[in-house]
């Protein structure tokens, strides 16, 4: 028989789990924008500026949504 100690145990690995697989996506411009509620030209900029950090694929940008994770 498992213990109540135990339980907590695998809900806070459970927890860990679920948040590094929700911040461990790619966004485009569009969607950071709305994520962050900033203008497209906003994120745009900051890329640029090298705020934001982002992977140029063809005409587009890939930003990885670990880098806004709260710390």
């Amino acid at each position: 028989m498992k213990t109540t100690k135990e339980y907590t145990r695998r809900a806070h690995l459970r927890n860990i789990i679920q948040e590094v697989l929700f911040y461990n996506k790619q966004l485009s411009v569009n969607e950071c924008a709305k994520y962050l509620n900033k203008d497209y030209r906003t994120v745009m900029t900051s890329i640029r500026n090298k705020e934001i950090k982002a992977i140029r694929i063809g005409k587009s940008y890939s930003i990885p949504m670990l880098q806004f994770m709260p710390s």
